[in-house]
């Protein structure tokens, strides 16, 4: 899992921890009721992934289960405007989970049957 080349230098750990930080802002967005902007999305992505260097497979995992059950709460008691056509919240919870889930999903799942069929051929 920490193996990096899932999508250039990053392993699914990274993958995952990139997921989560996303998860997490959704969690602090939908707690204070309001979308901060975030003005280079490039640069927080890579702060946001030098920020989880070091960390292990079994913490990466740990807080993708702590932030997922937060975000699950949140979520639950969220507005039901929240999730309407068109309204922004709907957007920012759609980018931060399944949208995401698919895009990053897909990369891991190719990556995975690549290195299976290398590993089974090896």
């Amino acid at each position: 899992m920490s193996k990096p080349g899932v999508l250039n230098e990053l392993a699914v750990t990274d993958i995952v921890g990139h997921v989560t930080t996303w998860e997490w802002e959704l969690v602090n967005a939908l707690d204070r009721n309001r979308i901060e902007p975030i003005s280079d999305i490039d640069e927080f992505n890579r702060n946001a992934t030098q920020n989880k260097k070091g960390r292990t497979s079994r913490q990466i995992i740990e807080d993708m289960e702590q932030i997922h059950r937060s975000l699950r709460d949140q979520l639950a008691k969220a507005p039901s405007g929240y999730f309407e056509p068109n309204e922004p919240f709907r957007e920012f919870i759609d980018s931060c989970t399944v949208l995401h889930y698919q895009e990053h999903g897909s990369q891991i799942r190719i990556w995975g049957s690549k290195h299976s069929l290398a590993a089974s051929n090896g």
